[in-house]
């Protein structure tokens, strides 16, 4: 049903982490919860309209032929997602930063709600176009390659998200700033504009999903206590109202209504 694909070419390999390929019957109905994630997903659609409110996106079979493409931004809390009918999407998961790289305009511009449609001609084109014969990923990663470009401005979010995702680093948000050569306003204000989020809200994010890939991934079970530990939580009740945020579920109902879809790429509540 999902088929996930690591790019090929080693400049994409750096800012897209896969792509993946989702198609469906007339008579499907397939839903999934997806938590808040440091990457960005976009998702082209033929034949599909979208609905979106309350966190919940509802993507469903139509006549229509145009394509759409729908967009995600920074979310904090859970998204429901409900597919119906006859679908096929291709989709485009950026790493941090990564969108940054194949757009004039900045992440927080494109993207400012949980997710919306990107009206944006030179892309809605390139979309007409891959839904036309096969080899769909080349395609992809050709026309990304001809949108890339190295914008000078992420270097210094680029330098601090490695301090961010560092769960052990109990390092404040205004020493980041000073170590990336930038005061703190001018870095809050740059890394909202690229990243969608804030610094808080983006280590707050990182440490979550470093939590499950530590669960799910890890061939020995750990409990909380040790996840607590090695992911840097002040201490186990923090841990807990962190998932309550994050997912709606403290941490041992949600580790066992996750589930891992096409190896480890993709995590989410099955419904």
């Amino acid at each position: 049903m999902i088929k996930t694909i690591a790019p090929t070419s080693p400049i994409l390999s750096k800012y897209i982490e896969c792509f993946y390929i989702y198609e469906s019957k007339s008579d499907s109905i397939f839903s999934y919860v997806a938590f808040p994630h440091f990457n960005t997903g976009l998702s082209f659609f033929k034949g599909a309209s979208v609905h979106r409110q309350n966190w919940s996106i509802q993507i469903s079979g139509n006549s229509d032929l145009d394509v759409h493409i729908e967009i995600l931004g920074k979310y904090t809390t859970p998204i429901l997602l409900e597919y119906k009918g006859q679908l096929r999407e291709i989709s485009i998961v950026f790493k941090p930063l990564g969108l940054n790289r194949f757009f004039l305009d900045n992440y927080n511009s494109i993207a400012p709600d949980f997710s919306q449609e990107l009206k944006n001609e030179l892309w809605r084109q390139f979309g007409e176009s891959l839904f036309s014969g096969n080899d769909d990923i080349s395609k992809i990663e050709s026309f990304l390659l001809s949108q890339f470009w190295d914008n000078q401005e992420l270097s210094s979010i680029e330098n601090s998200l490695t301090l961010l995702e560092n769960s052990n680093e109990q390092i404040s948000i205004s020493d980041i700033a000073i170590k990336v050569g930038l005061n703190l306003k001018t870095f809050q204000r740059h890394f909202q504009k690229h990243m969608g989020c804030s610094p808080v809200e983006y280590r707050r994010i990182c440490r979550f999903r470093s939590s499950l890939t530590n669960k799910l991934n890890n061939t020995q079970l750990k409990n909380l206590t040790e996840i607590t530990y090695e992911e840097g939580y002040y201490d186990q009740s923090y841990l807990i109202k962190e998932f309550r945020k994050i997912t709606n579920h403290n941490p041992k109902d949600f580790f066992k209504s996750t589930s891992k879809v096409d190896g480890d790429k993709i995590i989410g509540e099955i419904k």
